[in-house]
């Protein structure tokens, strides 16, 4: 069974190849806290539902006691930026994480977010280890995903996707190795990328 490192870690993969399912069940068996902003509104079963007229420092108590968090963010693009810059503030100045007690911050749809809650995001990716906070930055579609969440992450999961060859050139990622395992291991199944060797995984 696949268990998510230290470290941030990207997630890329089609619409139903299995990606947010995955992580999903992978953090439910994890004993750390997560804090999933969940903006397809995806089913999070066992995960704690919560939104913005949650006051924050019962979110926060819930992390401290390593509960599974499902956040509920507006379905309006502009206030889901405001609300994760809002989430991301507090985590850093209020949160008193640290890497030998850290939690797990989920972004789905990373590729979504721009100005000043891309800031935000990349906040994580730049900063967030040391603070306690370990990055899963999920999207389908890799060729819009900032930078930043790229050259700060040590692993990736991909599952099923769109080739996107000048994108996985760019990093060096033998995205024909990866598909073809995935073809090989059949639906849902994916493969693990540490930047120097492809682990394949059965779907969870």
């Amino acid at each position: 069974m696949y268990n998510f490192k230290e470290g941030h870690t990207i997630v890329l993969g089609l619409t139903r190849s299995g990606k947010t399912y995955a992580v999903k069940k992978i953090l439910t068996q994890n004993s750390k806290g997560v804090l999933f902003f969940n903006t397809q509104n995806e089913n999070l079963e066992g995960f704690i539902k919560v939104n913005k007229f949650t006051h924050y420092s019962i979110i926060l108590k819930l992390l401290k006691l390593n509960r599974k968090i499902n956040y509920i963010p507006s379905t309006k693009l502009k206030e889901q930026f405001i609300e994760i810059q809002f989430l991301v503030n507090q985590l850093f100045e209020n949160s008193n994480f640290s890497q030998k007690n850290p939690i797990y911050i989920v972004i789905d749809e990373a590729h979504l977010f721009q100005k000043e809650s891309l800031e935000s995001i990349k906040r994580i990716a730049t900063s967030g280890i040391r603070w306690g906070l370990n990055g899963i930055f999920i999207s389908q579609r890799p060729a819009n995903l900032d930078n930043t969440l790229m050259s700060q992450s040590s692993h990736m999961l991909i599952f099923k996707c769109n080739m996107e060859s000048q994108y996985f050139k760019n990093y060096s990622i033998p995205i024909e190795k990866i598909l073809n395992n995935i073809s090989i291991m059949g639906e849902y199944s994916f493969c693990e990328y540490d930047f120097l060797i492809v682990t394949p995984y059965t779907k969870v």
